[in-house]
């Protein structure tokens, strides 16, 4: 009996050695696995123009069309499908930002013909410190008008050296230009305003001098792009609604219009959400009668961010006059460009698209500054093309199983015949 025990057990452990050995769970697992670079929706062959340490590209309107709208998903995969680090430049450089503010006082006025001359002198922050500015702002009269000026700087009062040109006026509707750009810094101690045909004698007495420093570099990274848009007419209002699909940066709208106006203006997402924009909220169109080639504008909306909702719209409040006459509409958006070391085995490409990727963190990024006084090589993107997505056949996975389950089914049931047969020789014994 003891005998017969042990060899029913040792039939059971073969039976179970012999189901677990055959069962094919791990097989199908491991045909499962997806090559890594196929979560990613669409890529982009890196067209290198020769041989250099770094190189950049910019990105392009499909680009950002299938991307996330924060960019985290893109990556750079080298021949070998290993990713490349890169760094990500938006082109946007603040400069710190430094105001001064001068006063001055105004020692002298002179009338010849209808022209007016206004100098001043400006009154210094420190004695031991140097003058300098690059813009002047004036206080001017109450009443509606419109002058041509000239501007001319002088060291001692005395000689004068013409500087530019440009238009100060004020109008009933609280539009008005009160200050000069002198396009570049300047270090003299006198100024003096000139304003042609002055026949209703307009007083200038008071004058600041600013030298700010502020500025915003995005030379290299703007593009122009005219969008499709719809025009309704909302009672009072005029709705314009601008379509971003590519969800571009854009960073300004330029309306073309004609006649003269002045209308109040909101710039709405597209959930009809407030987008701050720059300046006072208004869009006007004035020519003045009285003045020779005068026309002032200001027709362009500029948000303090960019926007990149896939539409947005620009309500234009009309009141009791009529609609403007919008003739055409254009907009200004910023690109991206990627900077990375050529290092790995070519060819390089761009792969986005990828809703669950987040934001790489690469060293390179530490190295910026190095770089781009080294230099880059530009390089460009070719064509899109769809990732191709990694997958397991099923039909032959399903056929191949089944036949794994019928000869497993062999296998128990020879085994259950043993068993049954040691029993019964067990028993005659």
């Amino acid at each position: 009996m003891q005998r017969g025990r042990m060899i029913l057990q040792a039939s059971l452990a073969g039976l179970l050695c012999l189901v677990s050995l055959n069962f094919p769970g791990q097989d199908i697992a491991v045909a499962a696995t997806v090559d890594r670079n196929s979560q990613w929706g669409f890529t982009k062959p890196i067209e290198i123009a020769g041989k250099a340490p770094y190189h950049a590209l910019y990105l392009d309107e499909e680009v950002y069309r299938q991307a996330s709208n924060d960019l985290r998903d893109l990556r750079i995969v080298d021949g070998n499908g290993g990713f490349v680090p890169f760094y990500k430049d938006s082109g946007i450089t603040a400069a710190e930002e430094q105001s001064l503010t001068y006063s001055s006082v105004l020692v002298h006025t002179a009338k010849k013909g209808v022209n007016t001359s206004f100098d001043y002198k400006i009154t210094p922050i420190r004695e031991d410190a140097d003058i300098q500015g690059n813009k002047l702002v004036f206080t001017l009269p109450d009443e509606a008008f419109l002058k041509h000026v000239q501007v001319l700087g002088s060291y001692d009062g005395n000689v004068w050296e013409p500087l530019t040109k440009g238009d100060l006026y004020s109008t009933d509707g609280g539009v008005e230009q009160n200050s000069i750009e002198l396009g570049t810094a300047y270090k003299f101690s006198y100024y003096r305003l000139v304003v042609a045909n002055n026949s209703e004698n307009l007083n200038f007495s008071t004058l600041l001098l600013l030298h700010n420093s502020t500025e915003l570099k995005t030379t290299d990274y703007r593009r122009l792009r005219t969008p499709a848009y719809e025009i309704k007419k909302m009672g009072d209002q005029t709705q314009i609604l601008v379509h971003n699909s590519d969800h571009l940066k854009v960073s300004k709208i330029m309306l073309k219009s004609t006649g003269n106006f002045i209308r109040k203006y909101e710039l709405l997402d597209g959930s009809e959400r407030n987008i701050e924009t720059q300046g006072d909220g208004m869009l006007y169109r004035l020519d003045f009668q009285d003045a020779q080639d005068a026309q002032i504008a200001a027709t362009d909306i500029v948000p303090f961010t960019t926007v990149t909702a896939p539409s947005f719209t620009i309500v234009i409040y009309n009141h009791d006059d009529a609609p403007l006459s919008i003739s055409g509409l254009s907009m200004e958006y910023l690109i991206d460009k990627l900077v990375f070391a050529e290092e790995g085995v070519g060819p390089y490409r761009l792969l986005y698209g990828n809703p669950g990727a987040s934001t790489p963190q690469y060293d390179i990024v530490n190295f910026k500054a190095h770089i781009e006084v080294e230099g880059v090589a530009l390089a460009k993107l070719g064509a899109e093309s769809v990732v191709p997505k990694t997958s397991v056949d099923s039909s032959s996975q399903v056929g191949w199983f089944q036949s794994r389950i019928w000869f497993n089914g062999v296998i128990i049931a020879v085994s259950l015949l043993l068993i049954i047969m040691l029993i019964r020789k067990m028993n005659r014994t």
